[in-house]
């Protein structure tokens, strides 16, 4: 059959009745006595089972233990029961369709040898490590939550990480709570996040991807190239060639994160696989992926395919690899990558499949409301974009870049400036953002500011830092412009700690983080990406500045606020000089310890006074530093002698 038969087949509803399965026995159902097989190929003429004792060929003593056919059964499913204890066994399949045949990994797989290449048969009991069964999830107030986002090799990489050169780049690195940098002094690693006081850890993808050889894990990459959703990476485990250490090794640094109080956000790629060379194209070619009508893949990911979310195995699929992780990892959020590229049907059902579990509603979920380019979902669907937010359920969070670009400057113009660094006339953009709204141009807007996350910086495109120092490079050198550069760094972490929505930054925004000015370091050497523990404490200042912003934020409901409401207590203040936001709000009697709140976001380079209204006020923000004691005001009147945050209370 040609791809553009296959498109017709799939999308029929002839076949969504005939093959759709519901159970939720798919892969590997291991026990002590018998593994059941079972791989969904509702367009095969025949399948093999195949048993090795190794993962990988040219493993020592690697050699095939059974080679069988799969009985098929109703609605596109073979199985096979092996009976013994097959735990370390691994396995594939041998998928003939159209007379070809096609050796594949499990895409249902929950464990893998080295590089992903061969299944694995787990018990998943033996992989957790001690006390397991006592870690929870750990949920934060969605108002109070403060987003970290980190490349699980950038965490550690570096020597000055003060964590032990094998658990280095790992996720054991985690497990380490009480380092320190070279200076004997100064807290690293998770032992600086609780100093630090943010709430989520989000962890670049963390599933199995295929741009780095696990045997030698001598190159760098973000990882948004999936082989195997279900399976931890293994370049992170300290052996990626016996499936279970992944598994058992990744559920330490879930449960060392929750045990100092924060949560684990787990950054998913299911738009696109790492090729169309995939597991999923071996057993059931072309379903998996959206084509044109002409047959051709399309790539809306910019990454050669993207996945087929509106058909019905994949759509299950998505919701039974997010629940697997959820209930076998503890894990307790996701950011969904290019989110823009799925289907809203799709998106909204896994919302509803995490809220069905206990506490279930509290996991965390949001994403990227866009794509890289155009898709071939059916007309009948629409995608999970910014234009889809009132399709969407409750519960579901997007970036609001309309407000990075206006802070900061458009993430692809790296020396065109934002607010901070010094263009005009972008006030009302600010003041929406604020709000907890996306640029007026928008005709459709997120129902409460829930749904949005604020944010200067992510792994995407260059550093706040590095946008900064290119949008002044062409007025001068810009490390005579140091302290000027601290000051737009300061007020851009302010507007998204003082606007309506949940704050999110990249690891390091708050430690003046440089790539030295890559803008795309997906592929790039370790030492380039990871974070530099003694440049941590060069900007300790800064640091200390982001740590006293969230807790202002967490002193007064107007910040922390998410609810439709929240909008309706700002109020601005009008004919105000150009680079200058103001606005009040009141505080909630018996729930807030401050009367009225006051913010002032100066952009401008002039020193200028703010008339108040009244007396009584107390200064607690300023460029300078933050006091929750505050200084008081002697008059109605205060002097913004530099540019920055002002916030004042009574």
């Amino acid at each position: 059959m040609t791809a553009r038969e296959w498109k017709q087949m799939f999308e029929s509803r002839e076949f969504e009745e005939k093959y759709t399965y519901a159970g939720n026995d798919l892969g590997a159902v291991y026990e002590k006595e018998k593994t059941t097989f079972k791989v969904w190929a509702p367009t095969a003429e025949k399948v093999m089972l195949h048993l090795y004792t190794a993962g990988s060929t040219g493993e020592a003593g690697e050699k095939e233990l059974l080679q069988v056919e799969m009985k098929k059964r109703e609605q596109g499913i073979y199985e096979k029961q092996v009976k013994g204890d097959l735990h370390g066994v691994y396995y594939t399949f041998s998928v003939t369709v159209d007379g070809e045949t096609r050796e594949t990994g499990d895409i249902y797989a929950k464990a893998a040898g080295v590089n992903g290449k061969r299944s694995m048969v787990v018990d998943l009991e033996k992989t957790n490590p001690k006390g397991w069964e006592e870690d929870t999830h750990v949920f934060h107030p969605l108002g109070k939550t403060w987003v970290w986002e980190v490349h699980i090799g950038d965490f550690s990489n570096d020597p000055a990480s003060g964590v032990r050169e094998e658990y280095r780049g790992k996720y054991l690195a985690f497990t380490e709570n009480t380092t320190l940098n070279q200076d004997g002094v100064h807290p690293t690693c998770v032992n600086y996040l609780k100093e630090l006081g943010i709430t989520h850890v989000h962890l670049l993808p963390s599933f199995d991807y295929g741009s780095v050889d696990e045997s030698k894990c001598d190159t760098f990459n973000w990882g948004y190239d999936p082989v195997n959703y279900n399976v931890p990476e293994g370049s992170y485990a300290t052996d990626a060639f016996h499936g279970e250490v992944r598994i058992r090794e990744f559920k330490e640094m879930v449960a060392a994160l929750h045990k100092a109080g924060i949560s684990v956000v787990m950054d998913v790629v299911y738009n696109h696989t790492h090729s169309l060379d995939s597991f999923f194209n071996a057993t059931v070619p072309y379903y998996y992926y959206r084509t044109w009508e002409d047959g051709t893949y399309s790539d809306g990911s910019a990454c050669g395919n993207d996945t087929a979310s509106d058909r019905a195995m994949f759509r299950k699929y998505m919701m039974d690899s997010v629940l697997h992780w959820v209930q076998e990892y503890h894990v307790d959020g996701f950011r969904f990558d290019l989110m823009g590229l799925h289907d809203t049907q799709t998106m909204n059902e896994i919302r509803k499949a995490l809220n069905e579990l206990e506490d279930g509603e509290q996991i965390f979920l949001y994403g990227e409301p866009w794509s890289a380019g155009p898709s071939a979902l059916k007309e009948s669907e629409s995608f999970a974009t910014k234009e889809a937010m009132k399709k969407l359920a409750e519960g579901i969070a997007v970036f609001n870049d309309d407000t990075r670009d206006a802070v900061k400057g458009p993430y692809d113009k790296l020396e065109v400036p934002g607010f901070v660094n010094g263009k005009k006339g972008l006030e009302e953009k600010i003041k929406r953002g604020i709000q907890g709204l996306f640029d007026e141009k928008e005709k459709v807007q997120p129902v409460s500011p829930a749904q949005l996350l604020n944010y200067v910086s992510a792994h995407d495109n260059s550093t706040l830092w590095d946008k900064l120092v290119d949008s002044v490079k062409k007025d001068q050198d810009y490390e005579t412009r140091h302290e000027d550069l601290l000051a737009m760094n300061k007020l851009a972490a302010a507007i998204v700690q003082f606007s309506a929505g949940i704050p999110f930054m990249q690891a390091g925004e708050e430690a003046g983080r440089t790539k030295q000015g890559e803008d795309n370091s997906y592929n790039l050497s370790k030492e380039l990406n990871r974070l530099d523990w003694n440049r941590m404490y060069k900007f300790q200042d800064l640091i200390s500045y982001y740590k006293g912003l969230h807790e202002v934020r967490n002193q007064f409901s107007g910040f922390y606020d998410l609810s439709e409401k929240a909008r309706t207590r700002q109020h601005f203040y009008e004919n105000l000089p150009e680079g200058i936001i103001a606005y009040e709000m009141e505080g909630i009697r018996g729930t807030d310890q401050w009367e009225k709140v006051v913010v002032i976001f100066h952009a401008s380079q002039e020193p200028t006074e703010f008339v108040l209204g009244n007396t009584g006020y107390k200064r607690i923000v300023s460029p300078s530093g933050i006091d929750l004691q505050g200084v008081y005001l002697k008059r109605e009147k205060a002097k913004l002698d530099e540019s920055g945050a002002y916030v004042f209370v009574k």
